[in-house]
C-alpha cells in the first residue's frame, strides 16, 4: 500500500494526473512543504555559523556524493566510478546508509564488507550496498544510519579514502570534498519541497560543491543548456555523464550478448524506471510488458510469478530488470521466463578535464 501511494503522489507531483482531488492533494503538500524547507534552511545556517559541530573521520580523503533532490539523480553510479577509480590503489571504504534496509534502523552500524565480499545480502543490508561489496570485494563498505560511527568503524579497519553515499544533507560528517549529483531531466526536484516537489535542499546549497556532475546527459545542447541554469548558484567545475550498457547477464552471470528485436518483460523498483525503458529500447529490446514499483522496494515472489505469466502470454523470451533489483532475487528463481539483468557503467561525456583536475587534486590529500 505504501509503494502504491508513493507512486500515485509521484505521478500527481509530476503532473501526470489530473482533476480536482490531485489539485487538492498538491495544495494540502504545499504548507508541509514551506515547514520542511524552513527546518532544512536553519540547520544548514547552524552548521555554515559553525553552531553545530561536525566531526572529522582520521582518514586522509573523505568525499561525499549527493544531490539536492530525493532519489533518482544517479548517486549511486557516481560512488561506482569513484570506487573504480580508487579501488585497488588505496584502503577504500564506502559508508551507506542502507535505505529502506533491516540495517537502516539498527543502533549501531554493520560491517558488510571487510575485504572478502558481500557478508550479508541485500534483503538485509539494502540493495546499493550490497552493489558496492559486490562490485568492489577487496573495500569496506559500512552500512547503517549513524555515519559518525559508520565512520570510526572504517577508520578503524584501515580505510585511506571514504566515500559517502547520499550525504549532502548529513553534515554532521566533515568531508575534504562535496560532489552533487544533478538529473538533467528535472534539475530543481518540480521547484517545491518535499513533498509537494522534490527539492531537500534549497538551490542556494549548490554553492557547497566542489563538483558538479550532471546525468543522464543526451546531447551536448542540454549539458550547456543545464550548466547555464546553475551559473547563479555555484561556481563549481560541471561535468557530464551517461550511463551505457557494460554487460546483458541472466542469473548466472552469464552474458547472453543482445537483446536486439527480442520481446521482454520489464520490471524495476528504481526512481526513474523511464530511464531503464529508454535504455532497453535503445538496445532493441521489445517491451510487451512493465511492472514498476517504488524505489528499492523488494518484489514479492507471488508479483514476480503473476508477472511472468503475464510476460508469457504477451510472447516474451525474457524478464530484464537492472543491478538493484537483481541483487535482491533469489538464484534459482523458478519462473516460466529466464530473467536477465543489466549492468550500466557511467561514461564522462562532457567536461572530461575538469573530471581528471577534481581527481588529481582528490588524490594529493591522500599523500
Amino acid at each position: 500500500m505504501l509503494s502504491k501511494f508513493e507512486l500515485y503522489a509521484k505521478d500527481i507531483i509530476y503532473g501526470r494526473k489530473k482533476g480536482i482531488i490531485p489539485f487538492l492533494f498538491k495544495c494540502l503538500l504545499l504548507p508541509v512543504s514551506w515547514v520542511f524547507r524552513s527546518v532544512v534552511v536553519v540547520r544548514n545556517r547552524l552548521y555554515d555559523k559553525g553552531w553545530m559541530r561536525c566531526y572529522i573521520p582520521p582518514v586522509p580523503l573523505v568525499i561525499s556524493i549527493g544531490n539536492i533532490v530525493a532519489g533518482g539523480t544517479g548517486k549511486t553510479p557516481v560512488t561506482l566510478l569513484l570506487a573504480k577509480t580508487f579501488y585497488g590503489r588505496h584502503s577504500l571504504a564506502v559508508l551507506s546508509r542502507g535505505y529502506r534496509s533491516k540495517v537502516e534502523n539498527l543502533e549501531s552500524p554493520v560491517i558488510l564488507c571487510e575485504g572478502n565480499g558481500p557478508l550479508f545480502p541485500a534483503s538485509y543490508c539494502g540493495d546499493e550496498p550490497y552493489i558496492y561489496a559486490n562490485r568492489f570485494p577487496k573495500s569496506i563498505v559500512v552500512v547503517g544510519g549513524n555515519r559518525k560511527n559508520a565512520a570510526k568503524m572504517a577508520a578503524k579497519e584501515g580505510a585511506q579514502v571514504i566515500l559517502l553515499d547520499d550525504a549532502l544533507q548529513h553534515r554532521r560528517i566533515a568531508r575534504d570534498f562535496d560532489i552533487i549529483v544533478i538529473d538533467v531531466g528535472d534539475p530543481f526536484g518540480q521547484g517545491y519541497f518535499l513533498p509537494r516537489g522534490f527539492l531537500r535542499e534549497d538551490i542556494s546549497s549548490l554553492s557547497r560543491a566542489d563538483l558538479i556532475i550532471l546525468n543522464h546527459i543526451m546531447d551536448q545542447q542540454q549539458f550547456k543548456d543545464v550548466k547555464n541554469l546553475l551559473i547563479r548558484y555555484t561556481q563549481a567545475p560541471v561535468v557530464g555523464t551517461s550511463g551505457h550498457v557494460s554487460a546483458i547477464l541472466d542469473l548466472t552471470g552469464k552474458n547472453i550478448g543482445s537483446l536486439q528485436g527480442r520481446k521482454v518483460g520489464m520490471f524495476c523498483a528504481i526512481a526513474h524506471p523511464e530511464y531503464f525503458r529508454r535504455t532497453l529500447e535503445n538496445m532493441g529490446a521489445v517491451i510487451v510488458t512493465e511492472l514498476s514499483l517504488a524505489d528499492h522496494d523488494i518484489i514479492k515472489e507471488k508479483a514476480l510469478e503473476h508477472f511472468a505469466f503475464q510476460s508469457v502470454q504477451k510472447e516474451a523470451e525474457y524478464l530484464v530488470c537492472t543491478e538493484k533489483d537483481r541483487v535482491k532475487l533469489k538464484d534459482d528463481c523458478k519462473l516460466p521466463l529466464p530473467i536477465v539483468w543489466i549492468q550500466m557503467e557511467l561514461t564522462i561525456v562532457e567536461g572530461q578535464s575538469e573530471w581528471q583536475d577534481f581527481l588529481s587534486m582528490a588524490e594529493t590529500k591522500i599523500y
